[in-house]
C-alpha cells in the first residue's frame, strides 16, 4: 500500500491546476516592482489633450450678420412685390429674383449667426471653432 501512495504522489500535474499552482508561486522580484512603480510617470500630462479655447471669428461673425440682413430684407420685399402691397410698375417683375436671393443670403447667414449666439451662450456642443474663419 506505501508503493501506491508514493506512486500517486509523484504524478505530474497537469492543465489547470499546474497553472494555477505556477501563479500562486509568481512574485514579482524588488526590480520588477521598481520598474512598476516607474511606469506610473508615463511622460503625459492632463493639460496636453485639452483642446485651447478657439480664438472668436469677428470677420465671419460680421458677415453672417450683413447675410442675414440683406437675406431678410429681400425676402421681405420680394414677399410684398408678391403679394402686391408694394404695386409699383417699377418694381413688378423683381418680385421672384429678390425672393431668390434673399432666399440664399438669409438662410446661410440665419445658420451662422445662430451657431455664434450658441458658442456665445456656451450651449453644449458649440463652439467658435465651427465657424469657418476668414483670417485662414
Amino acid at each position: 500500500m506505501t508503493s501506491t501512495a508514493t506512486s500517486s504522489s509523484h504524478k505530474p500535474i497537469s492543465g489547470v491546476k499546474k497553472l494555477v499552482q505556477r501563479t500562486k508561486k509568481m512574485r514579482f522580484p524588488r526590480r520588477a516592482n521598481q520598474f512598476l512603480q516607474m511606469q506610473d510617470d508615463n511622460g503625459y500630462s492632463a493639460d496636453q489633450f485639452m483642446a485651447p479655447n478657439p480664438q472668436i471669428p469677428w470677420k465671419s461673425i460680421v458677415l453672417a450678420v450683413v447675410l442675414f440682413v440683406i437675406g431678410a430684407v429681400g425676402l421681405t420685399i420680394g414677399a410684398l412685390l408678391k403679394v402686391g402691397i408694394i404695386v409699383s410698375p417699377d418694381w413688378l417683375d423683381k418680385g421672384t429674383p429678390l425672393l431668390v436671393l434673399g432666399a440664399l443670403c438669409f438662410i446661410p447667414g440665419a445658420y451662422h449667426v445662430g451657431l455664434a449666439y450658441y458658442a456665445y451662450q456656451e450651449y453644449e456642443g458649440y463652439s467658435f471653432s465651427h465657424i469657418p474663419d476668414m483670417d485662414d
